[in-house]
């Protein structure tokens, strides 16, 4: 039985010497690549999140009559960064509350997003 080995020297005249290092090198950075997205994406949910409950929060807030600061306080609470619009119709009061988030780093491309939670509550009669 015999064995062949190939010496040093025809090794680093083959023309695949290293491929597979670049290969694996690019499939880490892929990996990589797509944790880090991910984590944004949940980053992003997260943020939607706060945005629907400060929307909630801020109608109760409305609901009970409360001043329109009051109301953009109690969102600005939940998050600081947010637009926050009042409406009523008739004996319904409507918050939408507005986030803007744009992506970190080499994401950046991908342009930024708007989050927007809403929530409507029957204004509560004075006594």
């Amino acid at each position: 039985m015999k064995v062949f080995r190939r010496t040093r020297s025809e090794q680093a005249e083959s023309p695949d010497a290293g491929s597979v290092s670049v290969e694996a090198a690019m499939g880490v950075l892929a990996i990589l690549f797509a944790i880090l997205v991910a984590a944004w994406c949940a980053g992003l949910l997260v943020a939607q999140l706060s945005v629907n409950e400060a929307a909630r929060a801020a109608v109760r807030v409305a609901a009970r009559g409360e001043d329109g600061t009051a109301v953009d306080s109690e969102a600005h609470r939940l998050v600081p960064s947010a637009r926050v619009d009042i409406s009523h119709d008739g004996s319904h009061v409507r918050v939408v509350v507005s986030q803007e988030v744009s992506p970190p780093g080499v994401l950046r491309g991908l342009g930024s997003f708007l989050l927007t939670g809403s929530s409507v509550a029957a204004q509560e009669m004075s006594t």
